[in-house]
């Protein structure tokens, strides 16, 4: 932990040469772990107050790796500047990379969810066809639709909503006594099919970041330092074009992991 403390406090005062403000536990970092920001002449690093001691250094040069792909390339999105060709080779060892340093259990609670979700949607779609065999879940049912009294109409494009004084939602339909058993499999097959929705939205959220050309060098030159021989294993064509790239600022970065 001491050498880890000591450069930290090294890396911070190599990044304040370089013009960049360096914030550590002061802010939120706007809610991510850290954050860089730039405008015009100005840099900044921001580390959340919400991240643990351990994970500072890490975060550190993760957010260090966005000013030097910034300093070289303005848009973000140009890795040749340290890889030369950035082939398809390449790619695949970055996302390996970046797929065993992301969290298993967030994207696999991701998953889950989609996965309950379309078993939801399957109990409640048999459920339908068994009474009303021409269902179909891709069509619209408008026989369905216009038996649902106000206010249940509106659950079928909200989870929840207030009619007079009374809350309504689709979670609770069950409860309902002016429904029959169809409506009520309606009203919540609606609900889960947003729901599917927004978790599938949340997953292609998640592979276009992580797929994001800068997040990939990011968390490449985070594990290059801090995971050395797991980074050799997993991308050993990219650890030698790095090694050879001769990036100006990563020199220093060297002597203060293998001084």
């Amino acid at each position: 932990m001491v050498g880890e403390r000591n450069r930290i406090l090294e890396l911070k005062e190599y990044l304040s040469k370089l013009g960049i403000s360096v914030n550590i536990g002061k802010t939120k970092a706007r809610g991510h772990k850290g954050i860089f920001m730039h405008s015009f002449n100005d840099c900044r690093i921001d580390i959340s107050k919400n991240v643990s001691d351990v994970e500072v250094l890490s975060i550190l040069l993760h957010e260090f790796a966005h000013y030097i792909h910034y300093s070289y390339d303005k848009s973000l999105k140009n890795l040749d500047f340290v890889f030369g060709d950035y082939s398809d080779d390449i790619r695949e060892e970055l996302i390996r990379v970046t797929v065993s340093n992301v969290p298993k259990e967030f994207a696999a609670n991701l998953f889950n969810a989609k996965l309950q979700i379309n078993n939801d949607i399957k109990f409640l779609t048999n459920n339908i066809k068994s009474v009303d065999k021409n269902f179909k879940l891709s069509e619209k049912n408008n026989n369905i639709e216009q038996s649902l009294p106000l206010p249940y109409k509106y659950l079928l494009k909200y989870d929840k909503v207030k009619y007079f004084n009374d809350i309504f939602s689709a979670d609770k339909i069950d409860e309902n006594l002016r429904l029959n058993d169809v409506q009520k499999a309606y009203i919540k097959l609606k609900s889960k099919q947003r729901a599917l929705r927004r978790v599938n939205c949340r997953i292609s959220r998640l592979n276009k970041y992580y797929n994001n050309p800068t997040e990939l060098f990011a968390r490449f030159i985070d594990a290059y330092y801090t995971k050395p021989e797991m980074t050799q294993k997993l991308a050993p064509e990219s650890c030698l074009k790095l090694k050879n790239s001769n990036i100006e600022f990563l020199k220093k970065v060297n002597d203060i992991f293998y001084k």
